[in-house]
């Protein structure tokens, strides 16, 4: 039994001990509120100020119950994140407080205490994400894995001892119980994430392929090898892709992520899926996908991965079984913006930690902690080991702002003067080791034994480039006045903005055939039209030998068409002559700049948003109608584009072989104009029922053709007089 003295000093203590515990946890929140403001300094924006410029703000938008919840869900977790290590500083001081029961010495061991925790996680900070903002030791002495394992054992020894000295003045039994189950809570989850495992191997009896979309936001095809692009830019899909049957000219239904994959897993056109805008109503989207229900009734797992769900808020609702990315809500432009906080970055990844910070795990959005490799095993480790896969996965390191957890040096060798295109050349580097990686471990795990797998991007990107722009044709610079100019804006910066900006409609698409983990499909590029949508068509093409009837049986409709499985295919009677439509999103003036402003962005866009009740923010059904009109529209036939703009009653025929422009009322030439016309008009009839276009009557046609060949006979005049 304890004499008096120890009683006095044990309760003499434990007031310190409490009073230690809410000073310590006040300088925690002070610090905190320092870092925040700090940033804040540098964004030169506040998260909220993001938050209002999002919704242009009417209360009842940030008072919706969904987005309420989620920050404080994040609010509550960063306090009791900062309350734990604020008991662990706490209880760190107890054996030092024994010692001596002067007051000042007491607050001066807490204060060095408390440095030195502030020293241990500021340098693990700048050690594992030298981007975030308060990585102050970066490239110091003391972020290096000497100096932070050094530090962090001796603060953890001291911790221990604290403990365990806490624990003696109980009872011995209590004690030991509770030691023990300390050391096998410390010990077992560190066993079980270093231990060396074997990989799990797919097994099915099924004859079924495994079916892999694998989505990279943004690639340009002209920055690959089969376009002539330096090969060492992206090594692992150059190679992948010299093995793989690649559809040449392939265009997006729209430059926007949300629109492509619905375009990819419906098969059909924005105007039949419902999906005309990012973010658009759910209750005006088709959904469910019909082609999962004919794989799910194949036997088929389906599974939808993402890493980016701002703007692509697809997930179970739209049929799949199984679906991995960070959570969707309006939520996530506000969190990503204040997350940068040492505790809570070295806790994100933390494999028992990750779930209480739903909006940032493997969130590409929040670039300062996103791991690429842990997404492709969170994916990897969902995938069915016995029953055929099917798995649509879209990778987001190239969608704007370009950036990552790890600093990007410059190349001189590399630099044109173009950041935004310098940056994006390194981030092909880094989405090709990702995907280098996450092919690899579906070799090791079996997965491609019998598999057949699609590569493509979902739009391209506008960086301004000098070999982006059409020309004008010499009729149009003769016939340009000051005062009515006929120039356009071909080329803009971005995706889904310009659709006479060809290398934002452009895409990659390629197929392969897998067994015994290698290709031994045909190798090439198939020349022709393609589209996203023609993927849908082809994964039931391959399901059933008879696809006509499996169509029908399912009543599924497309609007694409089966890819060519060959080299040697020939094609059917009207491939020549098909028409693929690309449509624009909304225009957005402040996008079109080289250093995107995301204040400015929202405040242009935000009167067309809100925010519903589950925390999601989501296009105002009456914008989705109003905006529609205010699309571009387009229609490829050929190597020709005629482009329709809104606001506008010119007609725009592009060559895009020669990268020229025509005003179709000045053209003179064989171009198919007159179909593409009537295509056009008849694709997008449901949109001009409220508001005709002039173009689509039969009177501007007929006044067409006769300038058509007004301009034939003097073009033919004007050569014969030189």
């Amino acid at each position: 039994m304890p004499d008096a003295a120890e009683q006095a000093i044990t309760s003499t203590n434990a007031v310190s001990l409490k009073r230690t515990f809410f000073r310590t946890l006040a300088m925690l929140i002070f610090l905190m509120v320092i870092a925040i403001n700090y940033k804040q300094l540098l964004q030169h924006y506040s998260a909220f100020s993001l938050a209002n410029a999002m919704t242009h703000i009417e209360p009842e938008h940030l008072l919706s119950q969904g987005l309420m919840l989620d920050l404080t869900h994040f609010a509550l977790v960063v306090f009791i994140l900062h309350a734990c290590w604020a008991l662990v500083i706490t209880l760190s001081c107890r054996p030092w407080f024994v010692i001596s029961s002067n007051d000042n010495v007491k607050t001066q061991i807490w204060l060095v205490l408390l440095l030195l925790h502030c020293i241990l996680v500021l340098s693990a900070n700048a050690y594992f994400y030298p981007t975030s903002l308060l990585g102050f030791f970066r490239g110091t002495p003391l972020a290096t894995g000497i100096t932070i394992a050094t530090l962090g054992l001796l603060l953890f020894a001291n911790f221990i001892y604290a403990l365990l000295g806490t624990l003696a003045s109980h009872n011995r039994r209590t004690n030991t119980l509770f030691v023990v189950s300390l050391l096998v809570f410390s010990l077992v989850p560190i066993y079980l994430f270093t231990r060396n495992t074997n990989t799990p191997v797919f097994s099915t009896s099924s004859d079924r392929p495994n079916i892999f979309i694998i989505g990279i936001d943004g690639l340009r095809p002209d920055h690959l090898a089969y376009r002539g692009a330096d090969t060492s830019l992206a090594p692992a899909l150059n190679q992948l892709l010299s093995k793989s049957l690649i559809y040449d000219r392939t265009y997006t239904p729209q430059g926007r992520t949300f629109v492509a994959w619905m375009g990819v897993l419906s098969g059909l056109y924005p105007t039949n899926n419902g999906a005309r805008f990012n973010l658009a109503p759910p209750e005006l989207i088709n959904k469910p996908f019909p082609i999962l229900g004919l794989l799910a009734d194949a036997g088929y797992q389906t599974t939808y991965a993402i890493d980016e769900r701002r703007f692509n808020q697809i997930d179970a609702n739209y049929g799949f079984d199984r679906v991995i990315g960070p959570k969707v809500g309006a939520a996530d432009a506000i969190i990503a913006n204040v997350a940068d906080l040492p505790l809570v970055n070295l806790a994100i990844n933390l494999p028992l930690l990750r779930n209480l910070f739903p909006y940032l795990y493997i969130n590409r959005a929040y670039g300062k902690t996103y791991d690429p490799l842990l997404f492709n095993h969170e994916v990897l480790h969902t995938l069915s080991l016995d029953k055929p896969n099917f798995l649509a996965v879209h990778f987001c390191q190239l969608h704007w702002p370009f950036t990552s957890k790890d600093f990007i040096e410059l190349d001189k060798t590399r630099w044109d003067g173009n950041y935004n295109h310098y940056m994006y050349g390194e981030m092909v580097r880094k989405v090709d080791m990702q995907v280098a990686d996450f092919i690899a471990k579906l070799g090791r795990r079996g997965l491609l034994d019998n598999a057949v797998v699609y590569l493509l991007s979902d739009h391209g990107e506008g960086f301004l480039l000098s070999q982006d722009r059409l020309a004008a044709t010499d009729t149009e610079v003769r016939t340009s006045h000051p005062e009515q100019p006929t120039a356009l804006n071909v080329a803009a910066w971005g995706h889904g903005t310009n659709i006479l900006s060809q290398e934002q409609s452009q895409v990659v698409l390629a197929s392969l055939r897998y067994r015994d983990g290698k290709p031994v499909n045909p190798v090439g590029k198939i020349d022709g039209l393609f589209s996203l949508i023609d993927v849908a068509p082809s994964i039931v093409a391959n399901l059933s030998p008879t696809t006509s009837e499996t169509i029908s049986s399912k009543r599924l409709k497309f609007d694409g068409q089966p890819l060519p499985h060959d080299l040697t295919q020939s094609l059917r009677p009207n491939d020549n002559q098909r028409h693929i439509f690309v449509e624009s999103s909304l225009p957005v003036r402040s996008i079109n700049t080289s250093f995107i402003d995301d204040k400015k962005v929202m405040s242009e866009t935000a009167s067309h948003y809100e925010i519903r009740e589950d925390g999601r923010a989501v296009m105002k059904p009456e914008s989705y109608h109003n905006n529609i009109q205010l699309k571009q529209r387009s229609v490829y036939a050929g190597h020709w584009q005629l482009v329709m703009l809104p606001k506008d009653e010119r007609l725009i025929l592009v060559d895009t072989a020669n990268k020229r422009w025509h005003n179709l009322s000045e053209y003179a030439g064989d171009a198919p104009w007159e179909t593409m016309l009537d295509s056009l008009c008849q694709h997008y009839h449901v949109d001009f029922i409220d508001t005709p276009r002039s173009e689509c009557s039969p009177s501007f046609k007929q006044s067409l053709i006769r300038n058509n060949s007004d301009n034939a006979r003097y073009a033919k005049g004007e050569n014969s007089s030189r």
